[in-house]
């Protein structure tokens, strides 16, 4: 099916990985729904498309604005999740409407016969066992939100099982960008860099990561809804280079020409995890390009972040 007859509901439209989306979705001539309660996300990450969309006010929770939200759609794309999830929060009302809000998307979602791309995390993993991390890596979660994104992995999986659900799963792996939200590292680092403060690197600076810039994300997404083969199939989305900390502040230094010292914080501590993620598979099954560089995606963020110097104040 091509995108320009397709409706496609986006979860979470306002924040910062459905926003990207919904750009996207609406440039390749798809019609756009979102559902948002906007608690973390942003009307005015959608202000450049807000007469191209349509907009579904409320959370994922209310089992009547879900219906008005799926009716009628071709796909839904779960990109919503707490924030207050993501900051170790063990508030029973956080994880009661996050499991609420997605069975009332999958029951919507089957009783429409529409198709189910559920945005996990390589949360689900844990830690490292072998290198590099592909999709039959043990799942072994050592973070709330990795063992709430496995959840929702086994009900995506089993509905498919006892219902039909059509369903893909994407793990991504740690994402960054213009709009992101939750300030990440690469943002953190080109933040402080920009503003002549030093870089922290907590622990030996050797902790690595794969990281991966948002438009591979939005990419990969088109991929999946343009993809019959992909049905049924679990994904990393990943960008193609690995990162140690310590490198990542110098080339966040240096990319906003700043004199800032990158200074190693040994006393304080760290994950150490080496997250090498294997995003091979999803490449070759969506036909997906190269994945943007930490260099380009780093220099679009700086980009950014000079246009919206007041995004996170």
């Amino acid at each position: 099916m091509d995108l320009k007859d397709m409706t496609v509901l986006v979860t979470g439209g306002g924040g910062f990985m459905g926003s990207h989306l919904c750009e996207a979705l609406a440039c390749s001539g798809a019609q756009v729904r979102v559902i948002d309660n906007f608690a973390s996300g942003r009307p005015g990450n959608l202000a450049g498309i807000k007469d191209r969309l349509e907009l579904v006010n409320g959370s994922v929770a209310d089992e009547k604005k879900v219906r008005q939200a799926c009716c009628g759609v071709d796909a839904v794309v779960h990109t919503a999740f707490p924030m207050a999830m993501r900051e170790r929060s063990l508030e029973t009302d956080v994880m009661v409407d996050y499991l609420a809000g997605l069975f009332n998307l999958l029951k919507e979602t089957i009783a429409v016969n529409a198709l189910f791309v559920y945005i996990s995390s390589i949360a689900v993993y844990g830690n490292q066992q072998y290198v590099p991390v592909d999709e039959k890596h043990p799942l072994e979660p050592v973070m709330l939100h990795g063992a709430m994104k496995l959840a929702g992995e086994y009900l995506c999986r089993t509905l498919a099982h006892s219902h039909g659900l059509k369903a893909v799963i994407l793990r991504v792996a740690d994402i960054y960008g213009p709009k992101n939200t939750r300030v990440s590292v690469p943002v953190r680092f080109l933040m402080n860099a920009l503003a002549g403060q030093p870089l922290r690197v907590f622990g030996s600076g050797r902790q690595s990561r794969t990281y991966t810039y948002v438009d591979d994300f939005v990419q990969a997404v088109l991929g999946v809804l343009i993809t019959p083969a992909a049905v049924g199939q679990v994904f990393n989305i990943a960008g193609d280079q690995v990162v140690s900390m310590y490198d990542l502040a110098l080339l966040a230094k240096q990319i906003a020409n700043s004199s800032s010292p990158v200074i190693l914080e040994k006393n304080m501590p760290s994950d150490g995890r080496q997250l090498v993620i294997d995003g091979t598979l999803a490449r070759q099954t969506l036909h997906l390009g190269q994945p943007v560089s930490i260099r380009e995606g780093l220099t679009k963020t700086r980009d950014w972040l000079l246009l919206e110097p007041g995004f996170y104040q």
